[in-house]
C-alpha cells in the first residue's frame, strides 16, 4: 500500500524527499493536491489527456458569440475584447465549479451566477480542465471504491488554509479507510543557546521577548545593489559550506547566479523563468506583424536576421542588407536582392547536376515561401486580414516548425507548433471572416503568455537541496539560503464576487476560498524557512534584478518588527557583499571564507604608431573618395578596412535617420530631373510631394507608422520647399543638369585607378561642368565649414571630372532638408551662395601629398592611429593630417584602443 506525505506546496521540488534521512523508502510519495489528484485518478481509471487552456478559452469565445444578443451582461466587454472576456468568465466558473457549484441545482443567487449557470448547462461537450478533474474525482469517491493508500502524512499546521475542496478530498479519503497522521511539530530546544534566529523563531511563535537580534549571523540579509554581488556571496557560501544539510530557496532561479556558479566549478541551481523571447516562439508573430499596413520594416528585419529564420538563407541576407540600406519593401533593391537569391540557388542546382523538372519543383517552392514570408499583401489592421490568409499562414509556419524539429528534435519547435494550432483555434472561434490586429494580439499574447523555459538551464546535482518555494520545505536543515528575497511584483488578485453572492453561495452549500485565506497561506509559507532553519537563515535581496529595483520582501518587515529596534540593529543583521567581496580571506560569523587573489591584467594601453614587415601593405589597385578619406585621416582604419580586410561587426540594422531620409531625398531629385529639364515652383512642390508618398514605403517605411506622422509631414514639406529652391537656383543661374550618379574613373598614380560617382553634374550658362552633391543633414553648417576648410570628396570629385589639372569648375554643396546651397567661390554660380575658401586645386594638390606621404609610410612599415595622442613630440610631428580623425563614428576604436581614452 502507498504512503503519501502531502502538504499544499510540495507539487514539484521538496526537502526533504521521500527519503528523509533514510537509506530507503518503498513505495512513499512526497506530493501536493495535484499531484494526489493524478495518483487518484491513475488508481480509479480517471486519467483523461492534459488539455490546454487555451484551447478551453477559445471554446468559451465560441459559446459567448453565439449566446451573444448584444443585452448580455458581457456584450460590452465582449465586443472590445472577446478573448480576455471568454478567459475571465472561464475561470468565474472554474472557481464555482471547483467548490461544488451545480448549475441544475443551485439556480439564481445574482445575474452573473444565472448567466453562467446558463453558459455552463449549454456547454455540454466542453474540454475539461481541473475543476471538472476533482469534481469527477469527489463523485467517484461517493461510490464504493478501493484506494490504494494506506496513510497520509499531512505536514501542513493548519489545514483552515487549505482550499474547500482539498478538505473535501481529506475527507472522502478518510471516509474510505485511509489513515490520516499529523506530521509532529518541532519543538524549539530552550536550553540551546539564544540566537538571533531562536530568537526569531520564539516571538513568531507568540512569546513576547523584550531582547533584540545581536548579530551573531544565524539570521542575516545580504544586501547588494546588484545580483552579481549577492550571486558571488551565494556561490562562495556553497562552495565553503554547502553539503546535504544545506537548502537553496530559488523562486525561478537566475540566469546570472547559474553562469556564476558554473564558472566558480559549483552545481547549477536551474533557471525557471519563461521567455516568449525565443527565437522560434518569434517567428510566428513576427510573420503576422508582417502583413499589417503600414509597413513595419523593423519587424520584417527581425524576421530576415533571427537565428531561426524561416526564410531561405541564400536570399534572408540579401533582404537584409536591403532593408539596412534602403529601409522599404517591394522596391527595385528589394527586388533585386531576392532575384539575385534566387539567381544563387539555380547555380547551385546546376552544379548538383539537377533535371529541368527538379529544378521547376524547387524554384516553385522557394516561389511559394517567398510569397508567404516576404511577398505578399498588406492588410488595414482595423478591417483586418482575410481568415483564410490567417489560416494559411499558421499551417505554414506550423509545417515548418514540424519539419524543423524532425531534423533537430528540439522541443522549442514543438511549442511552436503547439502556440500555432492554438493561436488558430483561438482566432477560428471569433466567427469572423477577416480577422483585426486587436483580435490576434490579444489572443496571442494569451497563448504565448511566458514563452517557454531555457531547456538548457536545469538544477544540476549537488550535495545540497533546491526548492522553488519556501512552502515546499516541511523539515529540519541546518542552513537556508533564501535566494531572491524580494516582492513578488505581480500585483494583487481580483475580487470575483461580491459578499452578496458569497453569503448565497454559502447557503447552498457551495463555499469559495475566503477572500483572506490566498494571503495568510502565503505568508505563513514564508514563515516556514524561519521554522526549519535550525543554525542559520541567508536572505539574498539584490536592490536591483535585470536593472529593474525591486522591493525587498514582506516578510521582512515582520522580521524588523520582532526582533530589530532601530537602525543600528539593522546594520548588525545586514551585510554588503560587494564590500565583503574586496577583502581577502575573511571569518565571518565563525565561518571562515578562504578567497584567492585574481592576477592583475592592466587594459592594454591605446597603440599610436603600429610596426608591421616593409612592403606589405600598399596601396590598391582600385580607390575612391571614401577610402583616400580614411586614408588620410585616420592610417590605420584604412590598414584595417582595406588591406587587412577587418570587416566592422555591427549587426545589420535599419539605417540611421539622416542615411535613409537622403537616400529618399536622392531618388526624388533624379526623378525630377530625369523626368523633365524645367520645372515651376507650383510643380516641383506638387510632383515631389506625390513621389515622397509613392516612394516612401519602398525606401522609408518606417515613416509610414503612426508615431511617425509628424516627423513624415515634416520631412515632406522640408523635402518639397527644398526642392522648389534647387530647381529655382539652377533656372536663375542657368544651370542645366545633364548627368545623375555619374561614374567616371582616372589614373591616380602608376597602378592605382581612381573611381567616384557623381551625384549631379551640370552645365552652367558659359559651358563649363559644374558639380553638385546632395546631402540630408539637420546641421547644414558642418559642410559650410568643410568648404571652408577643405572637403576631401569635393576635391577629388572635382579633380575626376575637371578635363585639366589646372582647370577650376565650380562645385557646391546641396542640403536637401533645408534647401541651402553651399558653393566655393566661382563666377559660373551666384555669389550669395559662395564660401569663402581654398581653392579646389590647392586642395587637390595638400590631398595628393598627403596621400603620397601616408602610402610611403605604409610601405616603411608604419601606420599612425592620429586619435591618439603621441608622448614623443618628434615622433607626432612625423605625421600630421589635413583633416581631423574620424575617431567618434569609427568601428575600429577597440582595437587602436582610442576609446579608453574617452570613456
Amino acid at each position: 500500500m502507498m504512503k503519501i506525505i502531502l502538504g499544499f506546496w510540495l507539487d514539484s521540488a521538496s526537502y526533504p524527499d521521500a527519503l528523509h534521512g533514510q537509506e530507503a523508502s518503498a513505495g512513499t510519495v512526497v506530493t501536493g493536491f495535484n499531484g494526489l489528484l493524478g495518483i487518484l485518478e491513475t488508481q480509479l481509471g480517471l486519467t483523461i489527456p492534459k488539455q490546454s487552456e487555451n484551447l478551453r478559452i477559445a471554446e468559451w469565445q465560441e459559446m459567448l458569440r453565439k449566446h451573444d444578443n448584444g443585452n448580455r451582461l458581457y456584450s460590452p466587454s465582449y465586443q472590445t475584447d472577446s478573448w480576455n472576456t471568454a478567459r475571465e468568465l472561464l475561470r468565474r466558473r472554474d472557481e464555482l465549479v471547483l467548490t461544488g457549484w451545480d448549475p441544475t441545482i443551485h439556480m439564481g443567487g445574482s445575474k452573473w451566477l444565472e448567466l453562467l449557470g446558463e453558459l455552463e448547462q449549454s456547454n455540454q461537450n466542453r474540454t475539461r480542465g481541473l475543476p471538472d478533474r476533482v469534481r469527477a474525482l469527489l463523485a467517484k469517491l461517493n461510490e464504493p471504491v478501493q484506494v490504494h493508500i494506506d496513510t497520509i502524512t499531512i505536514v501542513d499546521e493548519d489545514e483552515t488554509l487549505w482550499d474547500p475542496w482539498c478538505k473535501q478530498l481529506i475527507e472522502k479519503l478518510n471516509h474510505h479507510g485511509v489513515e490520516m497522521v499529523k506530521a509532529p511539530v518541532e519543538k524549539e530546544n530552550q536550553e540551546e543557546p539564544t540566537t538571533d534566529l531562536s530568537l526569531l523563531k520564539r516571538v513568531l511563535a507568540g512569546e513576547s521577548l523584550s531582547q533584540e537580534a545581536k548579530g551573531d549571523g544565524s539570521l542575516l540579509l545580504v544586501r547588494s545593489e546588484q545580483e552579481w554581488d549577492a550571486a558571488d556571496f551565494l556561490t562562495s557560501w556553497l562552495q565553503e559550506h554547502g553539503n546535504e544539510q544545506t537548502v537553496v530557496i530559488k523562486d525561478e532561479g537566475s540566469l546570472l547566479l547559474d553562469e556564476l556558479l558554473h564558472r566558480r566549478g559549483v552545481a547549477g541551481a536551474g533557471a525557471e523563468g519563461a521567455s516568449k523571447w525565443r527565437a522560434v516562439l518569434q517567428v510566428l508573430p513576427l510573420t503576422i506583424d508582417t502583413y499589417w499596413n503600414p509597413i513595419r520594416v523593423e519587424r520584417m528585419m527581425e524576421l530576415v536576421t533571427i537565428p531561426t529564420s524561416p526564410i531561405p538563407g541564400r536570399i534572408r541576407y540579401r533582404l537584409a542588407t536591403a532593408l539596412a540600406n534602403h529601409p522599404g519593401i517591394g522596391g527595385p533593391v528589394w527586388t533585386e536582392a531576392i532575384e539575385q537569391g534566387l539567381g544563387h540557388y539555380e547555380e547551385a542546382w546546376v552544379e548538383e547536376g539537377l533535371d529541368d523538372q527538379e529544378k521547376k519543383k524547387r524554384r516553385k517552392n522557394l516561389e511559394e515561401k517567398l510569397d508567404l514570408w516576404v511577398r505578399h499583401e498588406y492588410y488595414d489592421p482595423n478591417e483586418g486580414m482575410p481568415l483564410e490568409t490567417f489560416v494559411h499562414i499558421c499551417q505554414k509556419v506550423s509545417q515548418w516548425a514540424a519539419s524543423t524539429y524532425q531534423r533537430t528534435h528540439d522541443p522549442i519547435y514543438a511549442q511552436a507548433i503547439k502556440h500555432a494550432q492554438e493561436v488558430l483555434d483561438g482566432v477560428r472561434t471569433l466567427g469572423v471572416t477577416s480577422v483585426s490586429q486587436l483580435q490576434v494580439g490579444r489572443i496571442m499574447d494569451s497563448v504565448l503568455g511566458e514563452g517557454a523555459k531555457l531547456s538548457h538551464y536545469g538544477e544540476e546535482a549537488a550535495p545540497w537541496q533546491v526548492v522553488n518555494h519556501p512552502g515546499q520545505i516541511w523539515g529540519e536543515a541546518d542552513t537556508i539560503l533564501w535566494w531572491g528575497f524580494l516582492k513578488n511584483m505581480s500585483g494583487p488578485s481580483i475580487r470575483t464576487w461580491t459578499v452578496k453572492e458569497r453569503n448565497w453561495l454559502k447557503e447552498q452549500g457551495v463555499f469559495l476560498t475566503e477572500e483572506d485565506v490566498r494571503r495568510r497561506r502565503e505568508a505563513a509559507s514564508w514563515q516556514q524557512a524561519i521554522r526549519y532553519a535550525n543554525r542559520k537563515l541567508i536572505l539574498f535581496a539584490p536592490a536591483k534584478v535585470k536593472g529593474e529595483e525591486i522591493p525587498i520582501h514582506p516578510l521582512w518587515d515582520e522580521i524588523r518588527y520582532a526582533v530589530v529596534k532601530d537602525h543600528h540593529t539593522e546594520k548588525k543583521l545586514t551585510l554588503d557583499p560587494a564590500e565583503w567581496r574586496k577583502q581577502p580571506s575573511v571569518t565571518l560569523f565563525e565561518e571562515p571564507f578562504e578567497r584567492v587573489g585574481l592576477n592583475k591584467r592592466n587594459i592594454p594601453e591605446p597603440i599610436r604608431t603600429w610596426q608591421v614587415p616593409e612592403k606589405v601593405v600598399i596601396p590598391r589597385e582600385e580607390e575612391s573618395a571614401t577610402s583616400f578619406e580614411s586614408l588620410i585621416g585616420c592610417p590605420v582604419k584604412w590598414t584595417f578596412r582595406y588591406a587587412a580586410k577587418v570587416k566592422p561587426g555591427s549587426a545589420l540594422s535599419i539605417p540611421h535617420e539622416s542615411l535613409m531620409l537622403g537616400n529618399l531625398g536622392h531618388v526624388i531629385l533624379e526623378h525630377l530631373i530625369t523626368e523633365k529639364s524645367s520645372w515651376s515652383e507650383q510643380e516641383v512642390r506638387l510632383r515631389a510631394g506625390e513621389l515622397f508618398d509613392e516612394l516612401m514605403p519602398k525606401l522609408a517605411a518606417p515613416l509610414l507608422e503612426p508615431k511617425n506622422s509628424i516627423r513624415r509631414d515634416e520631412t515632406r514639406r522640408h523635402l518639397q520647399t527644398s526642392l522648389q529652391q534647387f530647381f529655382k537656383v539652377l533656372h536663375q543661374a542657368g544651370v542645366q543638369i545633364q548627368h545623375t550618379e555619374l561614374e567616371l574613373q582616372k589614373p591616380w598614380s602608376e597602378g592605382v585607378e581612381f573611381k567616384g560617382r557623381l551625384d549631379l553634374v551640370g552645365e552652367t550658362r558659359t559651358g563649363k561642368k559644374i558639380l553638385f552633391d546632395a546631402k540630408w543633414s539637420r546641421k547644414p553648417s558642418n559642410y559650410k565649414e568643410r568648404l571652408e576648410k577643405v572637403s576631401i570628396q569635393l576635391t577629388l570629385y572635382h579633380w575626376l571630372l575637371a578635363d585639366h589639372e589646372d582647370e577650376e569648375l565650380p562645385v557646391a554643396y546641396f542640403m536637401l532638408r533645408s534647401g541651402h546651397f553651399y558653393s566655393l567661390p566661382h563666377e559660373d554660380f551666384p555669389e550669395d551662395y559662395h564660401v569663402p575658401g581654398p581653392s579646389l586645386l590647392e586642395n587637390h594638390d595638400m590631398v595628393r601629398k598627403s596621400v603620397e606621404d601616408v602610402w610611403t609610410q605604409l610601405q616603411q612599415g608604419t601606420i599612425i592611429a592620429p586619435g591618439v595622442p603621441s608622448s614623443d613630440a618628434e615622433e607626432a610631428g612625423s605625421f600630421a593630417s589635413i583633416i581631423d580623425p574620424p575617431c567618434m563614428y569609427c568601428e575600429y576604436q577597440n582595437l587602436c584602443g582610442v576609446r579608453r581614452l574617452t570613456t
